[in-house]
């Protein structure tokens, strides 16, 4: 089979905007459903007699194996077929098996759910890069891809708020009783309420006004089945190398601490889980999407005054900035000053989303974009969410050996990986600019 690909003119503002508003918001519910269990460490661990390399499984290797896994033939299907279809069933998906974890009575069966959730997940990566593209010229892709990304955080600041106070309401009732199904205790009741609103937004992206793909292919070819995803990465894989490098280790400290900060700050300073959940989200909430919407509005203003490694460029500055603000936040003695330099770090690190995918874009044809940002999301889930919270798990247990060090190991983890990844983005840069070139002049 053939993939049309047709020169002519963009779609409507609105329609585009609108499109970006469905994602934006399955956005903010995949990771509503990826972060809460994070909120859910402490009662799930006690359930389960489990220690912190165990219940980090749930965050990292239940979830990154299979989202990994199934990177690849998802944006396969993306490149090929209907792309709302696929968005709308990967919705579907994970937010039935958001509700199944409620139904967990073992580590196993919950650990069986999340693998679920990470499936359908899956398609969100590679579906946004390729119908953004096809909603927005190049020099205009920033901004609504800083807008869908901005959901991660606003979907991560509303479990920590939210999810705070869900937990103790039904803590305080005690679980519901489900009539004909049996009772939950309150932290399976909590997968039950936020896997449900899903379903919802799956129907909503079925809705979707599926855009043609415009453009010209990388190789000046519009047989898109002779084009094949690995002589693409082999091709390009001194820009690439580099490039995923600096994303892996921005990667490796954003899912470190996006799982662990909610029990770092109980550990750390003596707080409640509302009270770490209100602050906590209402800064991840302010700090990141202002950041992720200006690292994306950065990139667009860089491209438009010729600056082609823009996302690169914006990343490795961010890192830079990042470092000093992560390795001091669960160190210093004052709660205020702790929740400041949390919402600094989150300002820069909020980027590691856009700029990964609009460097992707930048240096793809149109006929591969859903299968690179699929690899991306593949390296990303692979090795950053797999590796990050077991990371910082493996300074707690076997390193420091002290739980209440957890703020201690987020720091040094921290100071390991944002320098790396600095310097990974500066041997990436005029890799990239030559790349973009060759690209751009097919």
């Amino acid at each position: 089979m053939k993939l049309e690909l047709e020169k002519t003119k963009y779609p409507s503002k609105r329609a585009g905007y609108s499109a970006v508003a469905v994602m934006t918001l399955a956005q903010v519910f995949a990771f509503i459903d990826r972060q809460i269990p994070a909120m859910l460490v402490e009662p799930i661990k006690q359930d389960f007699n489990l220690n912190d390399s165990q219940i980090a499984l749930l965050g990292g290797a239940a979830f990154s194996i299979f989202y990994a896994i199934m990177a690849l033939p998802i944006g396969y299907a993306v490149d090929r077929y209907k792309r709302v279809n696929v968005l709308g069933s990967g919705i579907l998906v994970w937010s039935l098996m958001t509700t199944f974890a409620g139904l967990a009575n073992s580590f196993g069966r919950l650990f069986g759910a999340r693998i679920g959730v990470a499936v359908g997940e899956a398609v969100m990566a590679p579906v946004s890069v390729s119908l953004v593209s096809d909603y927005f010229p190049q020099n205009k892709q920033g901004k609504p891809m800083g807008i869908i990304t901005a959901g991660v955080y606003l979907g991560i600041g509303t479990t920590l708020i939210g999810g705070g106070y869900l937990i103790d309401y039904l803590t305080d009732i005690g679980g519901i009783n489900v009539p004909f199904i049996g009772y939950f205790k309150p932290w399976q009741a909590t997968f039950l309420v936020v896997g449900i609103p899903g379903i919802l937004i799956a129907i909503a992206a079925f809705l979707l006004h599926e855009p043609k793909r415009l453009g010209l292919t990388a190789y000046e070819t519009r047989d898109s089945e002779s084009i094949n995803i690995f002589s693409h990465l082999l091709k390009n894989k001194s820009t690439l190398f580099p490039m995923f490098g600096g994303l892996i280790f921005m990667a490796l400290i954003f899912y470190s601490f996006t799982f662990w900060a909610p029990s770092m700050m109980v550990r750390t300073y003596g707080l409640s889980l509302t009270e770490v959940g209100f602050t906590l989200g209402s800064i991840t909430i302010i700090a990141s999407i202002l950041g992720t919407i200006t690292s994306g509005t950065i990139v667009d203003y860089l491209r438009s005054k010729g600056h082609s490694d823009a996302p690169l460029r914006t990343g490795m500055y961010a890192c830079m900035f990042a470092t000093p603000a992560i390795c001091l936040a669960p160190l210093v003695d004052s709660l205020f000053i702790s929740w400041i330099l949390i919402g600094i770090y989150l300002f820069f690190i909020s980027s590691f989303a856009p700029i990964g995918l609009l460097a992707i874009s930048g240096i793809s044809g149109n006929e591969v974009k859903g299968q690179m940002a699929a690899v991306h999301a593949f390296l990303m889930m692979a090795f950053g969410l797999s590796l990050g919270p077991q990371i910082t798990a493996f300074f707690t247990d076997f390193v420091l050996m002290d739980e209440s060090k957890l703020g201690m190991a987020v720091a040094i983890t921290g100071a390991i990986v944002l320098p790396l990844a600095a310097l990974f983005f500066k041997i990436a840069l005029p890799k990239y600019r030559d790349a973009y070139q060759k690209i751009t002049n097919n």
